[in-house]
Order: C-alpha cells, then structure tokens, then sequence
C-alpha cells in the first residue's frame, strides 16, 4: 500500500475504534448512571487520578520518541502540566480540583482518597505500555484516550461533552461553570490530533501501521475496564 493510502486508511480505522468505544457496555453504563454531588465528588477525584496517571504516561513515551516527536508531546505537556500562563490558564489537574470544590471536594478530602483497586490496576496497565511497548506504539496508546475526549472525532460528543451533559441535566451545573471539562472540551480537540500528524512522518511500513493499531486496541480494552468501574463505583453511592 502507498504511504498516503496507508495513512488516510489508519486515521479512518483509529477514528472508528475511538466511536466505536461508545457503543461498548461499559461506557454505555457509566453514561447512564445519574449524578449526585457525592457522586460527583468521587468520579472527580478518580479523573484526577487518572489525569496524574496521563502526566506519568506522557512521560515515558516522549522519553523513547523521536526528536521531532519529543516536541510535539513537550508542547502537549506543557500546557497540562503548566497550563497557558499567558492566558492565565491553570494546569489540568488544578482545574480536576478546582471542580471538585463546586461539590465540597476539600483538598483535605481529595488527600484522604486514593484510586480504587481496579483504577490502580489500569493505571499500572497504561504504565506497561508507555514504558515496555515501541515508541509508537506506546504513542498510540497515550493518543487515543484523548481523542474519546474529542467532539470533532467523536460522533455525539466525546467522554467530556458528555459527563459535562449529564452534570448540567443531574446537578444544574452549566457547563461553563465545569472549569475542568470546559477545559478539555477546547484541549482535546487539538491533543487527539497528534497521533495523526505523527503518523504522516513516520508510519512507513505495514508493521508501523500495526503497532499503531495494537496501541489503540490495547488502550482502548483498559479504559473500558476504567470506565466501567466507575459506573459500578458510581451506582453504589447515594443519589
């Protein structure tokens, strides 16, 4: 296959298993469930978890990238591990507490909590493969959570736009006021597109192509494993 084909047919196929990830029953759960603020209180300080998780991650992949690659992923970083100082835009993970506290979501309280066991175990998972999996693979499977992410890939809205829905119809919260998924709603646009500007430089061959793939399926399968937890940890607590 010639490298245009080869590439215009990955992004085509990495798009659709990012879709298709909504149609799985444990996404479909986890958007079902209704929220509460003491639910709300707990999905906020798993997704700031799972935000840290992402930094580690990003890490480990940049590290094992290529030159140009490395930039790349440093501009991506950047802006989530030190927010945009120009705009006056906080980090990512301050803006998860800043959320949180529209809930009583303490700093206090956010030290007292930990990752849930099935949490901790996908966040080792992603670890594995940002550190043990070739560069693009590894890159594959750093990309392709934040594209679920996004509403130009993601039919009907990605994981923000939606939890961002659900908080507005649950909680009365406008959207606007979700400084953390208002945040990523403009972020992720952007960010989920990396992949596919790597891939124009550096998928060649057959075999990058499926390591790119296998990166996305195997990310994909953990963040299923993810989301669901959340809906069963979720169902358990008040409404």
């Amino acid at each position: 296959m010639a490298l245009a084909p080869l590439v215009d047919a990955l992004q085509r196929e990495i798009v659709e298993l990012a879709n298709e990830q909504f149609e799985t029953e444990p996404l479909r759960c986890l958007f079902a469930v209704r929220f509460s603020k003491e639910r709300a209180r707990h999905y906020t300080a798993q997704m700031t978890f799972y935000v840290m998780n992402r930094r580690d991650c990003w890490g480990h992949v940049q590290g094992a990238a290529p030159l140009d690659v490395k930039r790349l992923i440093w501009e991506h970083e950047g802006e989530e591990l030190m927010g945009d100082r120009t705009q006056g835009k906080k980090d990512h993970i301050a803006l998860a507490a800043e959320e949180g506290q529209i809930f009583g979501l303490t700093a206090d309280g956010f030290a007292a909590m930990r990752p849930t066991d099935t949490a901790q175990a996908c966040f080792w998972a992603w670890i594995h493969l940002a550190k043990s999996r070739p560069w693009l693979q590894a890159l594959a499977a750093s990309t392709v959570p934040e594209m679920t992410n996004s509403d130009a890939i993601i039919r009907g809205g990605g994981t923000a736009r939606r939890m961002a829905t659900r908080w507005e119809a649950d909680l009365n919260i406008p959207i606007r006021k979700q400084v953390s998924h208002a945040e990523h709603l403009q972020a992720d646009m952007s960010h989920a597109s990396m992949l596919f500007k790597v891939a124009e430089q550096h998928v060649r061959t057959e075999y990058d192509r499926e390591l790119v793939l296998r990166g996305a399926r195997e990310t994909l399968a953990i963040n299923r494993v993810f989301r669901g937890q959340l809906a069963a940890m979720l169902e358990e607590l008040p409404l």
